[in-house]
């Protein structure tokens, strides 16, 4: 089978890279896939689905790949379907939202929050599952229960057969049009379903395994809530893993977000009796209670200003953490008090905190939402992670933890680990497991089996309660159904996907043995990523997503590299790894263990680099490489006007090829120099403040007048009557960050220390305070030691000073971009409340992002920022933009076409308005 001929090379990806890049989903599986396919229509859809159908040959669809049961992965053709597919509107004031299936579930519920919305579904993993996964996963989460899932708030779904024929339930005509076209289809639907209501028995076992949390198999409800064959079939797609048809676009019905909430984290002695304690805890009506074991609770060390000492949680100490939401706050104070009066009273607590502040709520719940993947992380060197998900009901919970325990003793997995969301009955556990010999393997398989026979038998409870049934649990389907039903979803299958074409071996499966096959292993590569198990929580924020390669993807590589000892037949390797990697680290704020691709991107450039001649003379002599540089700028802004801008840059363009991409680009708006650099001349003794220009702001001017953010740091410090002195001798100094994103270490270090010194004798060994006027060298000179000095973004210092400046705001829109920077240093609300402070209106992107220009990466990789920045869509109704970053601002302007200023800017031009 030749791939290449039978679908257009535009949307298929045939590379070896790529195709490793999509072997591994966040489960414990791999398959490697013969393509990948990026359509960007239906059309491309129908194209593809001809194409499997034609030569038989499977496809998956795949979004956010955060399946944790091998949903989304295959050895056919792996068809993505995320960045081009991640349209939505609100419908109706906010009650109902249409989605296509790309979008994030956290970003839709941020766009429904001034509507007093969100939707039903919460997994833990909302800010990086896709709506298309969350639905076919039928998925549920900490809040929602069985109420306000995936299937129960689904308005309306579209989607296309594997026939290539596409439907939808907001289409009256569609009902009558799906019968008469899909004959076979509707009359085996509606066959099934008489079959099912002849049965009492049929119908009672499908009740019974849908009373408390059931995600295994199809959603056979569906024939007993609905009559018409479209609106069963719709609902069967729901939950059925991209088994059965192409969900295209979702219309789900919003539930309310109450705007008050109170959280409480309640630590007890024994897991037994947080177990016990959770039926008194329910009868609270909270929205949710989450269980956590000790383990679970020292993840916390992962976390910035935890809750509680993760280091002093000792063995059998056991978590709830219960929240709840109504619009009342004095009904959060009520269940407050009643909390911390049962916990006065309960001799089990050990410990209680009790929050209603967000960021403090936020905390608690970022080490419940990051388990998965924090807990996988401890897991032993050379194992793999495996994570399951039951429920049962209630009143069994207390004894299910103990039978777990005692599955895991038997099988010796000493590191099991077990929380979930106990209102619902809901257990997940964790458990690293060594696959590497047939002896662990067989060992995986008896848990397995131990786990059924539990979790059926004893509890008759569901083996599979939110995470999908994938490919772990679909030998297990018959078990946990029977015999007679679970023929009846082999028919549903065989009638909508006659050729087996869609998602094969997920959810059904004849081979009793699937799950124990195409197991993932995870070898060692780096110190830096080893402990990742692929979750994929890092790749929303990453710039070049959907460009080349996500920091899960760069990982997975490196790890298929050394899977099949391959080491340089690669294709494009060095572009689609290295080079448009940006290596800001943003994806260590989203990782719950806080990985760094950016840091092992780095260190790899360090293993083929030394600090030669030319490196270390340029870092001896910073002001001449400043010098240099200007240079170059004056020239090329002098082509720029010669030839025009347009073949200026088209030039660029063509030496930037010739020189493997380390000759910039130049920008379509051209790059200014500094024509003013004016700072007063202070004495030490009178100074109040030490400011350390940085050497980027001494080349790109700060506004459209020519003047450094530095001189107009000084301006405004002026008319606050503060005194800032500059560093004596700064333009020969550098941070570093320039020399050590190049893997130049060694010159980098020292760049830094000779700043460092400086900045003692300066300030007076740390007595005054030093501010920098560039975000990204403020977070780089903080991360290293910086003694007993105390170092301030010209941001944090211009917050601080605003009251003291008579602003009036200025009558315009203005775009805040928080750097990456900011956003590591936990200060990317500053520049908001600085900007809302000069300003009338201002916006920002929804999501957190990064722009992509990584310093002077993004004149090199033009089309990483230009990737990163259209995805934030920064709309027409905006003036201007503002960042604390100038290279940041340069590729915000060459994207955007928006004119972008320094916050330093805003603030002067506020102040000049007013005066």
């Amino acid at each position: 089978m030749d791939v290449k001929k039978q679908i257009p090379k535009s949307i298929l990806d045939y590379k070896l890279l790529s195709r490793m890049a999509y072997a591994r989903d966040a489960s414990m599986y791999r398959l490697m896939p013969k393509g990948v396919a990026f359509p960007k229509s239906k059309k491309e859809v129908k194209d593809i689905l001809s194409f499997s159908r034609s030569t038989k040959t499977p496809i998956t669809f795949r979004a956010g790949g955060t399946s944790l049961s091998g949903q989304s992965i295959t050895d056919g053709i792996l068809v993505e379907i995320l960045h081009n597919w991640s349209s939505f509107e609100i419908l109706n004031n906010g009650s109902q939202i249409k989605m296509q299936p790309g979008v994030s579930g956290g970003l839709i519920n941020r766009v429904l929050k001034p509507y007093g919305k969100k939707i039903g579904p919460d997994p833990a993993s909302i800010n990086t599952a896709r709506i298309g996964g969350i639905v076919s996963n039928n998925s549920s989460g900490m809040v929602c229960g069985t109420e306000y899932n995936s299937y129960h708030t689904i308005k309306d779904l579209s989607f296309i057969l594997a026939n290539g024929n596409e439907y939808s339930t907001k289409k009256k005509e569609d009902r009558e049009r799906f019968f008469l076209n899909e004959l076979a289809l509707a009359n085996g639907l509606m066959k099934i379903r008489s079959q099912i209501l002849d049965s009492s028995f049929i119908q009672r076992k499908i009740r019974s395994k849908y009373r408390i949390k059931n995600t295994i198999g199809y959603s056979m409800n569906s024939f007993l809530d609905f009559d018409n064959p479209l609106d069963i079939f719709a609902h069967l797609l729901v939950g059925a893993e991209g088994t059965l048809a192409f969900i295209s676009e979702i219309i789900m019905n919003t539930i309310p977000s109450p705007s008050n909430k109170g959280t409480g984290l309640i630590l007890f002695k024994s897991m037994k009796a947080a177990a016990n304690t959770v039926p008194y805890l329910k009868s609270l009506m909270p929205s949710s209670i989450e269980f956590l074991d000790d383990q679970s609770l020292r993840t916390a060390k992962h976390v910035k200003n935890p809750p509680y000492n993760p280091s002093k949680v000792y063995d059998g100490c056991t978590g709830l953490l219960v929240e709840f939401e109504n619009e009342k706050p004095l009904e959060i104070s009520k269940m407050m008090k009643e909390l911390r009066l049962f916990s006065d009273k309960e001799a089990e607590i050990q410990r209680i905190n009790l929050v209603t502040d967000e960021s403090e709520r936020n905390t608690i719940w970022k080490i419940r939402k990051g388990l998965y993947p924090t807990l996988g992380a401890l897991r032993n060197s050379g194992t793999t992670v495996i994570t399951e998900d039951i429920a049962l009901d209630l009143e069994n919970i207390a004894e299910a933890v103990s039978g777990l325990k005692q599955i895991f003793k038997k099988r010796k997995y000493n590191d099991g680990v077990i929380f979930g969301h106990a209102k619902d009955g809901n257990l997940h556990f964790l458990t690293s497991i060594d696959l590497n010999s047939s002896s662990g393997i067989k060992n995986y398989e008896g848990m397995m089996n131990d786990l059924s026979e539990m979790t059926l038998g004893r509890f008759n409870g569901s083996l599979k309660a939110e995470h999908g049934t994938g490919r772990n649990m679909a030998p297990f389907v018959e078990s946990e159904w029977g015999g007679e039903i679970y023929e009846l979803m082999w028919k549903i299958k065989t009638l909508s996907d006659p050729n087996n074409i869609l998602n094969k071996d997920v959810l059904l499966s004849r081979d009793k043995k699937l799950h124990l096959k195409n197991l993932k292993p995870l070898p060692s590569v780096h110190d830096e990523v080893d402990m990742c198990v692929e979750c994929g929580y890092c790749e929303k924020i990453c710039p070049s997503s959907g460009l080349t390669l996500t920091p899960r993807q760069r990982i997975a590589v490196l790890r298929e590299m050394k899977v099949m000892n391959i080491k340089n037949e690669l294709t494009d390797f060095d572009y689609l790894w290295d080079k448009t990697c940006a290596t800001d680290g943003l994806c260590a704020e989203e990782c719950p263990v806080n990985i760094n691709v950016g840091n092992m991107v780095k260190s790899f450039r360090g293993l083929e680099k030394e600090d030669n001649r030319f490196v270390k003379f340029l870092g001896n002599n910073f002001h001449f490489t400043l010098s240099i540089v200007k240079c170059f700028i004056f020239f090329g802004n002098f082509l720029s006007n010669l030839i025009g801008k347009k073949n200026f840059r088209s030039l660029t363009q063509k030496l930037n090829f010739i020189f493997f991409r380390e000759f910039p680009v130049w920008p379509k708006n051209g790059i200014m120099n500094v024509s003013s650099f004016n700072l007063p001349t202070i004495k030490r003794s009178e100074a109040e403040y030490i400011l350390f220009p940085s050497c980027s702001n001494r080349i790109i001017p700060g506004n459209r007048n020519g003047e450094s953010s530095s001189s107009l740091l000084s301006k405004i410090s002026t008319r606050a009557g503060i005194k800032i002195k500059s560093i004596d001798n700064f333009k020969d100094t550098c941070c570093g960050m320039a020399f050590e994103s190049r893997g130049y270490r060694d010159t980098s270090e020292k760049l830094r220390e000779r700043l460092i010194k400086l900045m003692e004798h300066e300030s007076q060994n740390g007595k005054l305070p030093i501010i920098v006027d560039l975000s990204p060298c403020t977070k780089f000179i903080k991360d290293g030691d910086t003694g007993n000095l105390e170092i301030i973004d010209s941001v944090t210092f211009l917050n601080s000073i605003k009251e003291k400046l008579n602003i009036s705001k200025i009558k315009k829109t203005v775009y805040v971009h928080p750097v990456c920077s900011s956003q590591k240093m936990g200060q990317e609300d500053e520049l908001i409340e600085l900007a809302n402070f000069c300003s009338e209106k201002t916006v920002t992107a929804v999501e957190k992002s990064c722009c992509g220009m990584g310093g002077d990466k993004g004149l090199r990789v033009p089309e990483l920022p230009a990737n990163s920045i259209n995805n934030l869509k920064i709309g027409n109704n905006v003036d201007f933009g503002v960042s604390s970053s100038r290279t940041c601002e340069i590729g915000l302007m060459d994207t955007s076409s928006l004119d972008f200023v320094s916050i330093e800017e805003l603030v002067a031009t506020s102040i000049l308005k007013s005066s």
